[in-house]
Parts: C-alpha cells; sequence; structure tokens
C-alpha cells in the first residue's frame, strides 16, 4: 500500500469516526432534551397536585369513598371531596401517560394504570359514577392525546 492510499484510508476512517461521533452526540442532545422537557411537565404536574391536594379532608375522604363505595347518599362536601379527588386522580394518570408515551415507563408498569383507567368506566358504584362525572368536568384541563387516549379506552370497553 503506498503512502498515499495509506493517507486515504486514515482519512476515510477519520470521517466514519466524525460522522459516528455526530451521530452519537445528536441523540444525546435529543435525550437529554426529552428528559428536561418530561421534568418540566412533571415538575409543573406535581405542582398542581400537591396544591390541589391542600384541599382535601383525609377523614371526610375516607367516608366519602366508603359510603360512595356502599351506593350511601353523599353529603355536598362528600361529592365535592370525591370530585377533587379524581381530578388528581386523571391528572395523575395524565402524567403517567406522559411518560409511558415517551417510553420512561414499560408497557407491563403502564398495563396497570390503563387497568384504574378502565375501572372508572366499568365500575358502577356511585363512587365510580362520580370519577366518571369528573372525567367528564376536567377532561378539557387534560392533554389532547391523554383526552383521545381515554376515549379510545372506553370505546373498546363499551
Amino acid at each position: 500500500m503506498t503512502r498515499e492510499q495509506r493517507r486515504d484510508l486514515f482519512e476515510a476512517v477519520g470521517l466514519v469516526a466524525i460522522v459516528a461521533s455526530l451521530l452519537f452526540l445528536a441523540l444525546e442532545v435529543r435525550q437529554a432534551n426529552l428528559s428536561t422537557r418530561i421534568a418540566a411537565r412533571d415538575g409543573a404536574t406535581q405542582g398542581h397536585i400537591e396544591y390541589m391536594a391542600h384541599l382535601l379532608d383525609s377523614s371526610v375522604l375516607a367516608a366519602a369513598i366508603a359510603k360512595a363505595e356502599a351506593n350511601q347518599a353523599l353529603s355536598h362536601i362528600e361529592t365535592s371531596q370525591l370530585i377533587l379527588f379524581h381530578e388528581l386522580r386523571w391528572r395523575h394518570y395524565e402524567r403517567v401517560f406522559y411518560q409511558y408515551k415517551n417510553g420512561v415507563i414499560s408497557d407491563q408498569e403502564w398495563a396497570g394504570y390503563k387497568s384504574g383507567i378502565a375501572q372508572s368506566f366499568q365500575d358502577d358504584t356511585s363512587h365510580w359514577k362520580i370519577s366518571r362525572d369528573s372525567w367528564e368536568i376536567f377532561k378539557a384541563k387534560l392533554s389532547v392525546d391523554f383526552r383521545t387516549y381515554v376515549e379510545g379506552l372506553v370505546a373498546e370497553l363499551n
């Protein structure tokens, strides 16, 4: 191999190494950008959940859930506590859906959340009726992707 051929070979190898490095760098930047978006969205949602959770009274909520599961009549405050609880639940599901959609959690992990969403539309106790009512009240505040997913799941269940 001549000196010129070796030089050409080294240049080609160097060019391949540069291209491979740039591709790797692009993938790393893309992953870092995704992680930043997920963290920002998660932080905003968590802040909302924590703020709204201060409005819940755990003793009233526990009694309301028990009464609703037994299909007993609820007071106005118990009903409003359940509606707020389910708003927070929908927000949590939306947050986890976003993480699932972006590959942060596995299909297996998501299956448990999907089951919880489905239960809201399958169980006939007043507790889950309130969950469905809260979905109708608050779904416009949730992301289009999540609303579309839930509406598709509901259609599958019917």
